[in-house]
């Protein structure tokens, strides 16, 4: 049975690259089987250097990689471990942020066609490499929105590229994206798409509903790994906004981040103040919220944190919801799409599942490797 081999360069080694590694070493034997393929890790690089082996980097160094980040070192630690890695010798270069021009150099002949470029990072910087790997002819798989949310002049290469997979942006393992697509492929017609895009808040609303405070939620919810250190960046909205954003060029509404309306989760007054600050004041909120909920629960209804796009923009923000709605109905990090177009235009199409999750996410980016390696 012949086997052919496709390489791959990873950006990113968080939670997500490093499940996406594992999921490549532990699926060889099934990707041989059922695809005839077998996925070869060449390039791994952190914000601090980039590991590199144009013929295909030895398991020794892929799993000195895993340990090395699982213990929150970066690869720039590898150097000078003769007995781990005596084979790479300068191609492991310390001091290479991620996304940064200085990168490329060092990529060199390892961006050429037939080459997947896998960016799981939440960096603004990788840009230049991305749109250097396709102009080599590379495939581009991303988990990573930001490339995609930038201003539509920017980013519209990226959407008219045949070689871009993005299923992971939205909904992380969830076939979100490969729905619109079904959907528009088969000449349906988008009228509206509306969803809770975000693990986070999803638990957020659930806790609220259980009666728990705003500021113990949230202080469970950043306890539990859910948010980011700064819990704003999640409250803030714009990460939903990102998502929402990402569904509505898909769907051929090429609009702007300023056509979403946008509802951040504490006051403007706050935006501003450090980490600690906020985490202190939060206990202000309360209040606020609690009424918000208790008014709605009044009403036989809940909060959920919904965001709604058309082609002429959309809203994200908090909105009351009947209790036995599909929204209603949803717990914790589950993430739910609805679709209406002209042939589900009474009852929408529906995807919905875990929408949060390092090894589910990783999955969505593995599934389009998998895509993409097909037809690069």
């Amino acid at each position: 049975m012949d086997v052919r081999q496709t390489t791959v360069i990873i950006l990113g080694l968080g939670n997500v690259g490093r499940a996406l590694l594992r999921q490549l070493l532990d699926t060889r034997a099934v990707l041989a089987r059922r695809a005839r393929l077998r996925l070869t890790p060449i390039g791994l690089a952190d914000s601090q250097g980039l590991l590199l082996d144009p013929t295909g980097l030895p398991d020794e160094a892929l799993h000195a990689a895993l340990r090395a980040k699982t213990d929150g070192r970066p690869l720039s630690t590898l150097v000078g471990q003769d007995d781990i890695l005596p084979y790479l010798g300068d191609a492991l270069q310390p001091g290479t942020p991620v996304g940064q021009d200085t990168i490329l150099p060092y990529l060199g002949d390892a961006l050429q066609s037939g080459t997947i470029l896998v960016d799981v990072t939440a960096s603004p910087k990788t840009e230049p490499t991305l749109r250097a790997a396709l102009d080599a002819g590379c495939g581009l798989v991303l988990a990573n929105k930001i490339p995609l949310a930038g201003p539509w002049a920017k980013v519209k290469p990226f959407f008219d590229h045949p070689h871009l997979r993005y299923e992971a942006t939205v909904g992380a393992g969830l076939p979100v994206i490969s729905t619109l697509h079904y959907l528009l492929d088969t000449g349906d017609q988008v009228t509206g798409i509306e969803g809770c895009l975000s693990g986070t808040l999803g638990y957020l609303c659930t806790e609220l509903e259980r009666g728990v405070p705003y500021s113990a939620a949230v202080s469970q919810a950043r306890s539990l790994g859910y948010t980011e250190p700064d819990p704003r960046e999640d409250l803030n909205g714009r990460d939903v906004a990102r998502k929402m954003l990402i569904l509505a060029r898909t769907a051929g509404w090429p609009l702007e981040m300023a056509d979403l309306t946008v509802e951040p989760l504490y006051p403007e007054r706050l935006a501003g103040v450090s980490t600690e600050e906020f985490m202190a004041v939060m206990p202000t909120l309360d209040k606020e919220y609690t009424t918000r909920i208790g008014e709605a629960q009044a009403r036989g209804q809940t909060l959920r944190y919904v965001a709604r796009v058309g082609p002429d923009g959309g809203e994200v923000g908090l909105v009351a919801v009947p209790h036995d709605s599909p929204l209603g109905a949803l717990r914790g990090p589950a993430n739910h799409v609805a679709f209406r177009t002209a042939r589900y235009a009474e009852i929408p199409l529906i995807v919905s599942g875990p929408g949060a999750g390092p090894k589910i996410t990783a999955a969505g980016v593995l599934g389009d490797i998998i895509n993409l390696a097909a037809i690069t």
